[in-house]
């Protein structure tokens, strides 16, 4: 009897072994293809959203940092900002690093006036060891232009 019953568990065993085997390349293939929607990762290793993705990040964690690299001007001007966001402009961004780095962990959300600041400093900051840069695609150009709002620092 108790022969039996080693055989039967030994049988289950060899039976849920081969199922999981079985199942792992499977497993494995889905992990790989498995992306977050409306993220897409870079070859600079950020990561890029669209305005709309954006928003949905800013209206949902504390923990986002957002950077206008734009300059100074820009930043105060007649289009004004991301409500929330720091200015970092872009010709000055690398003697801003040590401010910065107090948010190297955190999501640092960064966007220009179109797609070029924004890339090239999402590059830096990854550079700089900063873990989750997201670059908004299209810059502030393309938030306003969904219809999100800004706010003038005047």
């Amino acid at each position: 009897m108790k022969s039996e019953i080693r055989k039967q568990k030994a049988e289950m065993s060899r039976r849920r072994g081969r199922g999981w085997v079985g199942l792992l390349p499977f497993a494995f293939c889905f992990l790989l293809s498995c992306k977050t929607v409306g993220v897409s990762t870079t070859a600079g290793g950020y990561a890029e959203v669209a305005p709309t993705i954006a928003n949905e990040m800013i209206l949902d964690s504390r923990q986002v940092v957002i950077l206008d690299v734009r300059s100074a001007e820009a930043y105060r001007g007649a289009e004004g900002h991301i409500a929330g966001a720091l200015s970092a402009p872009f010709d000055k961004i690398e003697m801003q690093l040590p401010e910065l780095l107090p948010y190297q962990n955190q999501t640092v959300l960064v966007y220009g006036a179109g797609d070029a600041d924004g890339t090239v400093a999402a590059k830096l900051l990854q550079l700089a060891g900063f873990r989750n840069v997201v670059h908004i695609a299209g810059g502030l150009d393309a938030w306003i232009e969904r219809g999100y709002r800004t706010v003038n620092a005047q």
